[in-house]
Parts: C-alpha cells; sequence; structure tokens
C-alpha cells in the first residue's frame, strides 16, 4: 500500500521504514502540541508540523512529500506503538545531527497526559487537548546513554490555573506529585535524572557505603561516556552530591506514598532544599511514632515456635538483641538535650547558646572562656583544647580512618552467622580529656535473624535508663513484647526492672560472647540471673550449641557504623532520613534472604 502511494522513482527500502516508524512514534507529543485543541489525544492527525517533517526527511533520506505519504500510510499504526518498541537509543546520533536546528530532542519530557485532571475545570469536562505550553532546556541523565540535553515540556491549564509538568502538577503554590513511582526524577532546576539511576544510587549507599558526593563522581567517570554539551547548551553535564540527595529523597518518599496509597504534595518553593523539608519530617515523625516497617517481624530463625503433635501451636519464644553503636549527627552539647542547631558548626542549641556559648568547653568548669579560645585560663584546660587541636592535623585524621575502615566496612551487608571465637571486643578506647563537643549515638534493637525493629538516637551516653525506656516505647503492644532481650548491660537493667511488672515474663541475659570475655565470675547476680545457659529456650534442639545468633547486634553495628563518615555533617532532618531509608533497604535485603532460606518471614500476629 505505501508503495502504490508513493511517487515514482521514489524507491521504498527497509532502512527508511524502519527509521521513520521508530523516530515518528517517539514524537507523538510534539507532533499533539501544535495540534487543535479540540483534536483527540488518541487520534493521529491527518498532517504533521514542517519541523517534524523536515527532521523526518534529512533522518530517513525522504522527500518532504515522500514524508507526508509515510505518514498517510502509517500514522494509526505509529500512534498507538510503544515508543521504544523499535530501538529509538540507537538512533540518537540522528537527533544530534539533525534535530536540534529544529528544536527536536530525544527524550523530550512531556506531561503524562495532554488534558487537565482538574475536577470542576471547564478543559477538564470538554477534555481539550491543553495547548499554552512552555519549554526549557535541561540535561537528563540516563543509565545507558549519559547525560543528554534535551528539553522539558510543561502545559498550562488557564481554566483552573495549574501547570503540568512531567512528574507533577503545580496549583496554588503546592506542587502535587503524580500517583506511582515515574520514570525520571527532577533533582535541579534543570536536571532531571532516571530513576533506575537513583536506585543504584541507593543500592551503592546500602551495600558499600558510597556518600552522595562518591555517588555523583562515579556516574561522572563511569557514566558520563565523554558526553559534552552541545555548544549553544547553558548547563554543564556535572551531577553533584545535592543532585543525588534530591534524587534519593524523592525516590524513598514516592515509595512510602505508594506504599499508604497517598499522594505526595510540597510547598512550591523557589529553594529546591525547602522543597522537601515538611515531607522528611512527617516521615520521620512517622518511624519515630509507629516504628519501622519490620517491627512486627517474625520467621523461625528469630522466634522459636513450639508445636503438638498435631502441629498445632502451643507457645512461642521470640528473641531479639539491642546494642549501642556510635554514628552520629552534630547536636548540642548539653548532655541529653535534643534540640536541633542553626548550623552544625554550633556548639549549642539556640536555647543554651545564650547561657553556655562563653563558659569553658570542659566539663563541670564554669569559669567563662578565654578571647578567641574555648577555655578558661586554667593551664590544664589549656593543655586539653591544645590536644584536641592537634587531633585535627592530618596524621591523627588518617589514624582514626584507618581505624573506622577496619571496623565499619564489612565484606557482605547481609548477616551472616559468625562463630563466637571469630569476634573481637572493639570498645573504644578511652580518651584522657573531657572536652565538650557535639557528637550523640545510637540504640539499635535486632532480630537473631538480623531484621532491624528499631533503631533510636541517644544525646550522650547509651544510659541504662534509656535503654529501659526505648525497650517499653518500641515493644509496647504486647502482641510483638519478646520473650527475651539479649544486651552486654544487662546485669545492671535486670537489677533496675527486677519490680518493674513490664519485664516480669521477659528473660535477660548477656549475650554470649560478652558474658563469656566481658563479665565477671564473681558477679552472683549476673551469673545467677543473666547467664543464657540458664534459658532452657535458647539451646540448641541437640542442648550442645545455640538455637539464636546473639551476636548479631554486634554485626549489625559494624554495618550500621560504616554510615558515620557519610552522615556526620548532616543536619538532624536529613541524618534521621537517611539512617531510616538505609535500615528499610537492608531489612528488605534481610527479609529476601531469609525467604531464599525457607525463614518463612512475616508480620505479627502469626498468619
Amino acid at each position: 500500500m505505501l508503495q502504490a502511494e508513493l511517487s515514482p522513482g521514489s524507491p521504498l527500502t527497509f532502512s527508511s521504514l524502519f527509521r521513520f516508524m521508530t523516530l515518528a512514534s517517539t514524537l507523538r507529543n510534539n507532533i499533539l502540541l501544535v495540534q487543535a485543541a479540540s483534536h483527540p489525544s488518541n487520534t493521529a492527525p491527518d498532517f504533521i508540523s514542517p519541523a517534524i517533517n523536515l527532521f523526518l526527511a534529512a533522518c530517513c533520506d525522504l522527500s518532504e512529500s515522500d514524508v507526508d505519504v509515510y505518514w498517510k500510510v502509517l500514522k494509526d499504526v505509529m500512534w498507538h506503538s510503544d515508543g521504544d518498541i523499535f530501538g529509538i537509543k540507537d538512533m540518537f546520533p540522528l537527533f544530534a545531527n539533525h534535530g536540534r536546528q529544529y528544536g527536536i530532542t530525544p527524550r523530550a519530557l512531556y506531561p503524562p497526559h495532554q488534558t487537565c485532571l482538574t475536577e470542576g475545570c471547564p478543559a477538564h469536562a470538554k477534555a481539550s487537548v491543553l495547548k499554552k505550553a512552555e519549554q526549557r532546556q535541561i540535561v537528563l541523565y540516563t543509565l545507558d546513554r549519559g547525560p543528554i540535553a534535551t528539553y522539558s515540556i510543561h502545559l498550562y491549564c488557564a481554566g483552573c490555573n495549574t501547570n503540568y509538568h512531567h512528574g507533577y502538577s503545580i496549583k496554588d503554590k503546592t506542587r502535587t506529585f503524580y500517583p506511582g513511582i515515574p520514570d525520571v526524577i527532577q533533582v535541579g532546576g534543570h536536571q532531571f535524572v532516571e530513576t533506575r539511576v537513583v536506585r543504584m544510587w541507593r543500592t551503592l549507599m546500602l551495600v558499600s557505603w558510597t556518600s552522595m558526593s562518591n555517588c555523583a563522581r562515579l556516574y561522572n567517570v563511569a557514566l558520563m561516556q565523554n558526553a559534552k554539551p552541545p555548544p549553544d547548551f547553558p548547563w554543564n553535564f556535572e551531577l553533584t552530591g545535592d543532585h543525588v540527595w534530591h534524587g534519593f529523597v524523592q525516590f524513598a518518599l514516592m515509595e512510602d506514598c505508594v506504599e499508604h496509597h497517598t499522594i505526595l504534595s510540597v510547598p512550591q518553593d523557589s529553594d529546591q532544599r525547602a522543597h522537601f523539608m515538611d515531607a522528611i519530617s512527617k516521615r520521620n515523625n512517622h518511624i519515630r511514632t509507629y516504628g519501622q516497617d519490620e517491627l512486627r517481624h517474625y520467621c523461625n530463625k528469630c522466634t522459636r515456635f513450639r508445636r503438638d503433635d498435631s502441629g498445632m501451636l502451643t507457645s512461642k519464644y521470640s528473641v531479639v538483641v539491642t546494642d549501642g553503636v556510635t554514628v552520629g549527627h552534630p547536636c548540642c552539647a548539653i548532655h541529653n538535650c535534643h534540640a536541633p542547631l542553626n548550623n552544625n558548626r554550633d556548639h549549642f542549641c539556640p536555647a543554651h547558646t545564650a547561657t553556655h556559648a562563653h563558659k569553658c568547653a570542659i566539663i563541670a568548669c564554669s569559669n567563662d572562656a578565654l578571647a578567641k579560645s574555648k577555655v578558661c585560663h586554667l593551664a590544664e584546660h589549656k593543655a586539653v583544647e591544645r590536644t584536641y587541636q592537634l587531633r585535627g592535623q592530618s596524621r591523627f585524621q588518617l589514624q582514626q580512618c584507618l581505624q573506622r575502615s577496619q571496623l565499619s566496612h564489612p565484606t557482605d551487608s547481609t548477616p551472616q552467622d559468625v562463630p563466637l571465637d571469630d569476634l573481637v571486643d572493639d570498645a573504644p578506647l578511652e580518651e584522657d580529656y573531657t572536652l565538650n563537643i557535639d557528637a550523640d549515638g545510637h540504640q539499635l534493637v535486632v532480630a537473631p535473624c538480623g531484621m532491624i525493629l528499631a533503631r533510636e538516637t541517644f544525646y550522650g551516653a547509651e544510659g541504662v535508663g534509656s535503654v529501659i525506656e526505648m525497650i517499653k516505647h518500641v515493644f509496647r503492644s504486647d502482641d510483638i513484647k519478646p520473650q527475651h532481650i539479649f544486651y552486654d548491660n544487662n546485669c545492671t537493667l535486670s537489677k533496675m526492672v527486677k519490680n518493674d511488672p513490664y519485664f516480669q515474663n521477659i528473660g535477660l541475659s548477656v549475650d554470649v560472647f560478652h558474658f563469656n570475655c566481658k563479665h565477671a565470675v564473681t558477679d552472683r547476680w549476673c551469673q545467677e540471673n543473666c547467664n543464657p545457659a540458664a534459658f532452657e529456650d535458647l539451646l540448641a534442639d541437640d542442648s550442645v550449641g545455640w538455637y539464636f545468633n546473639s551476636s548479631i547486634a554486634e554485626q549489625t553495628n559494624v554495618w550500621f557504623g560504616g554510615y558515620h563518615t557519610i552522615c556526620r555533617e548532616m543536619i538532624v532532618h536529613r541524618y534521621r532520613f537517611f539512617l531510616d531509608e538505609m535500615v528499610m533497604q537492608k531489612n528488605r535485603l534481610t527479609k529476601a534472604k531469609l525467604e531464599k532460606e525457607g525463614r518463612r518471614p512475616g508480620n505479627w500476629p502469626l498468619a
């Protein structure tokens, strides 16, 4: 049919046919944009614009009249085809050579729909195609083609004053994202990244502790493919750590909305950093209130199920392990103050700055600090400050980096069953001075299978009283309260809660490793009340080994500690969001591993 329509002397070749169908099927939005508003978006128009005609003619070695014939015969097939079905990625050089002069680029980002979606809007009722468009030059970072210079087109509905962009709409100073996970995420004013690239970044953070800046550096070095922006293009192709962070945040928030069947909405602000602050805080507070998704986890590696001869469940014995790890963000130097700092370089929150900023930084010293110094006139305090400053020099920093790298980067980020003889005591060295510095720590609650059930920030030292409060908060529901808790300081904790009804039916013992190497045999209370061998349900079926991996928290701390340098300078909201997301993603890996092993993971109540 096509051959019959072509004029004599216009040969029909497979090459021209293949290119035409491939290119034209990807230009549907460009073609539709110049049609009348009344033209239905699901119907191929009879004619295409002169610019697209010229572009197709140049790419397919056709005359302009032949392009019209090709379009007349093939338009209905192409209009309803998948744009990638013919391999558009192999034709990117054609766009570079012939498209830019006509304003045609590969992967131009249009809204996912051409009509207004606002209920009650006259344009929505008529289903008329939006025609008021504005385009801007952007960089699209792809996984397999590197960065691409292209356009982002947004459509405006005058009936309801709504701007429709590729990933979201803007109305009444609110940015509302479309349902689901988009294929592209905007990470800057003119920077867009494929979602699969953001997924790769998150995986790097999870399994190899890669920082935001190093994720950007990896893309710039390994995936840039020596791409250069066109001569007249206003933006460079360099990705930054901020771009990675914005992609990471949006991807996590959109996944969270999909899981909870909600829509992500944020204030429309000129500052990209401010867009998502409220959404970040909201998710942080939700997890703090309701816990991680796997808080109610069980499997046959962390819970022992007893059944009778008929297979009916008669009892269950669930176990958790808790331990502290030093990973922190800058916080107020006043012990247990939770107020955030105005700036990460501050030592005190705004409330305590007025009362303590001028005081000597040595703990328990009330003298005023000298000018241009953090300590007072006392010679011993000046010596402490000199030592503190010396520790900031390169040799000390390199030694600390070496120690941190040896402790915090295991060969595998997933939990492993490690023999007790292979464990080492990694308690920090005691310091010989006490200078007020801003740091905090974490307490993790981990199931013996490796699932992280909860994490809590402790402002200051890991106090037993704080651990008790955390346990009660995390397991405030009786249906998830464990029957046994391992903690390396349970000899102290058990004394403090011996008359507390909450702990009446909870076994409290020290994990096997610490009990053997760090608890004195002369401590009668510890030996009688915290010896894991005294709890029959902890023993393996042969009564020789152990049913539960009580050292899992130590192993998890090594993984968690790998994020120390990444989040050390984060503000508190970013810090909490990032670690919660890493815990959530690690739990998903752990759950997949448990399913593969046949451990039958689930969530209470027992299905």
